[in-house]
């Protein structure tokens, strides 16, 4: 069924499954990534007291959350645009809502960088890799948008 599915979607609409997919790793990679752990030394014996997870240092981490929501809500249109037996009346054209969503989602990632690299000193380098990934899916997300867009604008 999957294979049926993906032989719906045009080329263009494959950049922004791609990109979708590039958004939601790039999250979980700041999760991971973007954590380091808090230890203190006592009289010659290490104590950790926990972790700082860097990636959602104070307003990146709202927009990194915004461009996960409104990445995986361009998943979902670009889902129901190509599933059999849906039959839904867009308020506007399908493209429209993808080059929106896809820009928006893009706008959100960096912002969120730059609010990063501007953030605390002693962040995980590893996290920047995180930024980078959700940086590309934007741009991914945002082109394919775009060419769809063109294209239907040429029909």
């Amino acid at each position: 069924m999957l294979n049926e599915l993906w032989a719906k979607v045009s080329a263009n609409e494959r950049f922004v499954a791609y990109g979708v997919v590039g958004i939601v790793v790039g999250w979980i990679a700041g999760l991971v990534l973007g954590s380091a752990s808090v230890c203190t030394s006592v009289l010659n014996q290490n104590y950790c007291v926990g972790s700082v997870n860097y990636f959602n240092y104070s307003s990146a981490g709202l927009f990194g959350i915004l461009a996960l929501v409104v990445g995986i809500v361009v998943g979902v249109v670009l889902y129901l645009k190509i599933a059999p037996n849906m039959n839904i009346t867009w308020p506007m054209p399908v493209v429209q809502i993808l080059l929106g969503g896809a820009v928006i989602t893009l706008v959100c990632a960096v912002l969120m960088t730059l609010m990063q690299l501007t953030g605390p000193s002693g962040a995980p380098v590893l996290m920047y890799v995180a930024d980078i990934i959700m940086l590309a899916g934007g741009a991914l997300m945002s082109w394919g948008a775009y060419q769809a867009f063109v294209a239907s604008k040429a029909a």
